[in-house]
């Protein structure tokens, strides 16, 4: 993996109706006069030469936390994932009917001087529809005033997790994107949230959705002309090398911006971000996959020291079971009995990793919060077991000859593990298990796709039977889920029903399971409604979805990250030491809840 490539993802998984104030430092205070350059990488993408300054875009040019800004973000907490920190939200208050009014800085203001508006919420979030991103049960947003609006959930519908997919809505100027929106464009939205059985309404809903969709590939494509920017910073130049952002004269909180510059370097793959950070080039550099001796190295420059916190992701193998024979149970259990996790991830992520144990779906550390320990007791842990796996492959009629294992067909099994170019970690791991799978009968390769967006594209065109896939992506335990039986198995929530599709469905698992002791279970319906559920009906619910994932494998838990980032002294200080939530935010975020100061 680059970087830390799950924080959008996370910003997504938030529930319960908690206000977090703005984190005091108890550090020195910052002032404008306070100044330097800061630099550093994107921690979601490279910089990409000719894409727009367009956050929509998949490649755009646009800095999370620097220039590009949320209402808010979000603070990671495991148990109540819906805490957050203020950003282009100065509070927000959930009404009786679920509904969500937030109010927006009083003095935030774009950097050509015009106010941030109510109005540019809401086409931003009319935006967020054309993309697919818009939070779940949303059916409106009505404008209280200039700074206050209100986002209304679809009647009779209930989300747990509504108040932070608001707040990671990302917000652009209506007055740059304003014109790319029909004048139409909330009725086509109302239009497309229809779920009941009308067949008018629902061939109407359907075209809505066509509408939508045809926008939002015309809003990513569309080029600013130059950056308007609510944030710290704004972007006024850029080349392949890196890109150059100023301070914002007119950001509400510009006291708190230490650095009058940020310098986004770019980067190709882990290695160049190694090379930056042992020339002690990066004042901050995020997650970056490495071996312990690159890390001794970094480690031994002059003022850099790393940083740790809890990361809600895991590296996983996943399977496309439409391809024989990874739809049989007992074929992904038979590999997980092979694979060595404790030595794959010494060798895949030894500085940055911890070997699964419980194979539920969601990291191990937060497994004990949300599971009985009889509950934990019952998984089965797939320990090292050679003669497990043989044995489950013969109940299957698999053979082995001449130290190689037999289809029941009667022809020879081999595998290809698809992994990323630039992604150190998951090449070197996939070589290992390749090696593993072959001493054990199976002749494996590895597989290298050009780039991250080719690989998920060919993922979802089902090009691989047998993949890395990045998991358990939290806080919240329902986006975790849903990272296995969610859109990309083909269960899509909407309002208050799960739907399956064949689009966009590239693992295949059936939709259901009869698991012992338990009865039928169905995961992408129960992931779905996970999102509505607290308390003990959650925790039922999790129990269920972790004893589905524990017998039937969707995907094989290899390692849990652990964020470790890496800062220099050199020319700043006052890091969000003992803050793991702030940790997994960018350093924009640091510097607006008050830490990152100039020495």
């Amino acid at each position: 993996m680059h970087t830390s490539l799950w924080k959008k993802a996370l910003a997504l998984g938030a529930v319960a109706p908690m206000l977090l104030a703005a984190c005091s430092s108890g550090g020195k205070a910052a002032s404008a006069s306070n100044g330097g350059i800061f630099t550093t990488v994107n921690e979601a993408h490279p910089i990409t030469a000719g894409a727009p300054m367009n956050p929509f875009n998949a490649s755009g040019n646009t800095f999370d936390s620097y220039d590009q800004l949320e209402l808010g973000y979000s603070a990671f907490s495991p148990t109540n994932p819906n805490a957050s920190f203020p950003a282009l939200a100065a509070s927000w208050s959930l009404g009786a009917n679920g509904s969500l009014t937030v109010h927006l800085q009083p003095k935030a203001r774009w950097s050509n001087g015009a106010p941030v508006t109510a109005r540019d919420v809401k086409d931003s979030v009319a935006i967020a529809f054309t993309q697919g991103t818009q939070p779940s049960n949303l059916a409106s947003v009505t404008i209280l005033g200039q700074k206050e609006i209100r986002f209304n959930t679809i009647p009779g519908t209930t989300n747990q997790l509504f108040t932070a997919e608001v707040l990671a809505t990302t917000v652009v100027p209506a007055s740059v994107y304003g014109k790319e929106l029909p004048s139409n464009i909330w009725s086509t939205i109302t239009a497309s949230t229809y779920t009941g059985s009308n067949p008018a309404r629902a061939a109407a809903a359907r075209k809505a959705q066509a509408t939508l969709t045809a926008l939002g590939k015309k809003i990513a494509a569309f080029a600013p002309a130059k950056d308007v920017s609510a944030g710290p910073f704004v972007l006024v130049r850029l080349n392949p090398g890196e890109a150059l952002l100023t301070a914002n004269p007119y950001f509400w909180a510009r006291s708190k911006i230490a650095p009058k510059e940020v310098v986004m370097r770019n980067y190709t793959g882990n290695q160049q971000i190694w090379n930056y950070l042992i020339a002690g080039q990066l004042d901050a550099a995020p997650y970056t996959a490495m071996p312990t001796n690159v890390l001794d190295e970094i480690l031994r420059t002059a003022g850099n020291k790393e940083l740790k916190s809890p990361a809600y992701v895991a590296a996983s193998l996943a399977f496309d079971e439409k391809d024989y024979p990874y739809g049989l149970t007992a074929v992904r259990q038979a590999i997980a009995y092979v694979l060595n996790r404790k030595q794959i991830t010494k060798v895949g992520e030894s500085v940055s990793g911890q070997p699964v144990r419980y194979q539920t779906g969601i990291i191990d550390s937060i497994a004990p919060k949300w599971l009985s320990h009889q509950e934990l007791a019952s998984l089965n842990p797939y320990s090292l077991d050679p003669a497990k796996a043989a044995a489950l492959l013969k109940s299957a009629h698999f053979t082995k000859r001449g130290g190689q294992w037999y289809l029941p067909s009667g022809k020879p099994w081999t595998m290809s593990i698809e992994s990323v170019s630039g992604f150190s970690d998951w090449i070197a791991a996939g070589k290992f298990m390749a090696s593993e799978l072959s001493s054990f009968g199976i002749p494996t390769t590895e597989s290298i796709a050009p780039d991250y967006a080719t690989y998920l594209a060919n993922l979802a065109k089902g090009d691989y039977p047998v993949a890395f896939w990045l998991t358990a992506l939290g806080p919240s335990v329902a986006d975790a889920y849903d990272r296995i039986w969610g859109p990309n198995d083909g269960f899509v929530a909407v309002g208050n029903t799960v739907q399956h599709h064949t689009a966009g469905n590239w693992m295949n698992t059936p939709t259901s399971y009869d698991l012992p002791s338990i009865g039928r279970v169905q995961p992408g319906t129960l992931t779905g409604e996970l999102t509505a559920l607290t308390g003990s009906a959650a925790k039922a619910a999790v129990a269920k979805l972790a004893a589905a994932d524990n017998a039937e494998l969707p995907v094989i838990g290899l390692w849990d990250y652990v964020n470790v980032q890496f800062v220099n002294d050199k020319h700043f200080t006052d890091w969000p030491v003992g803050k793991p939530g702030l940790l997994n935010d960018p350093a924009g975020v640091w510097m607006m809840q008050g830490y990152v100061h100039a020495k």
